[in-house]
């Protein structure tokens, strides 16, 4: 990489409209907080400058950090928009290079990817050759963004103030996800099937469906209904007819679709019609923020396929124990355990994956590839007004404006008449009410574990508050000891299929991750950055509402006393997954990218503002 001592990146070409320009800078903008923020966390390789205390390199001015990189004894600089607590920062451009005789120059964010991939002391498990691949995906990331924030420009306004349904806030989420290095990578796509299929661009594409020979599709299904009858209320409600006698209907992705028929272990099945075309459905199937989930508001079913495709830190095959989680959850939900959690809070909602169906090829060996996933459907009709997946809410604005969440709060103390403060402080007991305790109390006194990410919540509105929380992606679930005693006696093969009873230590660094850090962290940080309330006053509130939970003597108290007394919690190393290239739903030993963070729920109390 060339980086001049006069001090400028290539600039745009100069004929390139104030728009493109603008996209262009909103995209590295975004990026770079995506970015830099899952270096920062992962390696507290930043110093940071609140106050001038020694001559900044040109651009920079405090508060600002730098990032020392050993390969030459340069630095990379950054202003500072906003200082995170929870390590959720904002930064402003531009990133300023320092050479060790003092020059400087503005670089983009490519161009700072490959200063940081060069750097043998970040990670020094990555090789050379998934350190240039890295590099590569945060180029095409940055251009994947831009492009979105292009097709999406005149919808920012409704995106990020007005009422969305369920499916326009799943396509909402532009950026991706909050701290990682590549939010928008996604390969092998090209830009004509991320403008059809990806869910940014807001467009809609038909399944394609397929009739299969009994004897070359597995499936189970623990609902009252088998699979074939599950798969056939989606083909009804899709204007398909059936499939011809002896044959089973099988939806399919079309982009998915178009790799698997040309794939060696089909060839055979399609060429001695054991496996036929049916059509394509009539209905319009929308993909969700997961990309590869698709919804259709006529479905009873939302269908989550397995995509030969990497997005951000793995390749999204499924694998049939995941499925099997999906199944079991139905059951769990069934037991008494499951009853009396249902019944303490009847306004969380887990969307159980009764069936599953795939492929097999001629000698009955599962083409994972081929795996798609039923899942309940309630956003339909009214539901699917004002229901919106937490990532959206708490996404950077492209042009610095508040997040959504921000913008939803501030509607509301105008409706109500309170302060912004006051506002805040409601709408996020709220959301302890309807999303953060219920899932604390599932695995405190039921031993459930649910991965809750942004990307798995989804908050359903009354006014403006939030009223309903939901949990998707049995995937991400998994039992603790207390849950095997629980749940055991009622399904003794618990966990056999799905492999996911979780050691307590374990299990608590993983929960906490998605729950708190992921989601809660990621709202606090994007709520006090719009200058709603501090940090350190969501914070306590937070820790409030656990130190109240603890109180009520817990079958399990301890990720409650890990979040409130532990110095450290873990926390998932997105950048190091991306720069050793590791698919992380496949590796040996997943746990291997997690990292310590300084616990910032140990606080004192601050001076509560009025309002």
């Amino acid at each position: 990489m060339n980086i001049s001592p006069s001090g400028m990146a290539a600039p745009l070409p100069a004929a390139e409209p104030d728009h493109g320009r603008n996209v262009f800078l909103a995209a590295q903008r975004l990026s770079a907080n995506c970015f830099f923020n899952a270096l920062l966390r992962e390696t507290g390789c930043g110093t940071w400058y609140r106050r001038e205390r020694r001559p900044l390199p040109n651009g920079v001015s405090a508060p600002a950090v730098c990032i020392p990189l050993a390969t030459g004894k340069t630095e990379l600089w950054l202003n500072v928009s906003y200082f995170s607590e929870c390590g959720r920062h904002q930064f402003a451009l531009p990133i300023v290079w320092r050479s060790g005789d003092g020059h400087c120059a503005q670089v983009d964010l490519a161009q700072a990817a490959q200063l940081v991939a060069d750097e043998p002391g970040f990670f020094p498990g990555a090789d050379r050759v998934s350190r240039a691949q890295f590099t590569r995906r945060v180029e095409a990331s940055v251009d994947n963004m831009a492009q979105a924030l292009r097709a999406r420009s005149s919808d920012c306004e409704h995106l990020f103030a007005q009422p969305l349904t369920f499916v326009e806030a799943e396509q909402g989420l532009l950026c991706g996800h909050a701290i990682h290095p590549t939010p928008k990578s996604r390969e092998p796509f090209t830009d004509e099937d991320a403008q059809r299929y990806a869910p940014e661009f807001g467009n809609h594409f038909s399944l394609t469906w397929l009739g299969v020979d009994a004897q070359f599709v597995r499936g189970a299904s623990s609902a009252q209904l088998s699979q074939g009858a599950v798969t056939d209320r989606v083909r009804e409600g899709d204007g398909v007819a059936p499939a011809p006698g002896g044959m089973v209907a099988l939806p399919a992705h079309p982009w998915q679709w178009r790799r698997l028929r040309k794939d060696a272990r089909l060839a055979a099945l399609i060429a001695q019609g054991k496996i036929i075309e049916l059509g394509c459905g009539a209905a319009s199937w929308h993909a969700t923020s997961s990309l590869r989930a698709v919804y259709s508001a006529q479905s009873p079913y939302m269908l989550k396929f397995s995509l030969s495709l990497r997005l951000t830190n793995s390749v999204r095959t499924l694998q049939p124990q995941e499925a099997a989680r999906g199944l079991e959850v139905l059951k769990v939900r069934d037991t008494p355990a499951g009853r009396e959690f249902t019944s303490r809070y009847p306004h969380f909602h887990i969307l159980a994956e009764p069936a599953y169906l795939m492929l097999t090829d001629s000698e009955g060996e599962q083409i994972v590839e081929s795996l798609v996933m039923f899942r309940e459907n309630p956003f339909v009709g009214e539901k699917s007004r004002q229901a919106c997946v937490l990532a959206t809410l708490t996404q950077d604005h492209p042009q610095g404006a508040p997040c959504r969440a921000a913008q939803l709060i501030l509607q509301l103390a105008q409706r109500q008449r309170l302060s912004p403060a006051a506002a805040t402080r409601r709408w996020f007991a709220a959301f302890l009410d309807v999303v953060v305790e219920p899932l604390l109390i599932a695995q405190a006194d039921f031993g459930m574990l649910f991965g809750a990410h942004q990307q798995n919540l989804i908050l359903a509105f009354r006014d403006g508050i939030p009223v309903t929380g939901y949990f998707r992606d049995c995937q991400g679930t998994g039992y603790s000891q207390l849950g095997e005693q629980l749940l055991r006696p009622h399904l003794p093969d618990l966990a056999r299929d799905g492999d996911n009873l979780i050691h307590e230590a374990q299990a608590n660094r993983l929960f906490v991750y998605y729950l708190i850090v992921n989601s809660t962290f990621g709202l606090i940080s994007a709520l006090a950055a719009a200058e709603l309330l501090t940090e350190r006053e969501l914070l306590c509130q937070l820790r409030d509402r656990l130190q109240l939970l603890w109180e009520g003597r817990r079958k399990d108290p301890s990720c409650l006393e890990y979040l409130l007394h532990d110095a450290e919690i873990w926390a998932k190393g997105n950048f190091q997954c991306a720069l050793t290239g590791m698919n992380e739903t496949t590796s040996a030993d997943p746990f291997s990218i997690y990292h310590r963070l300084p616990n910032p729920l140990l606080i004192r109390q601050p001076h509560r503002s009025q309002g």
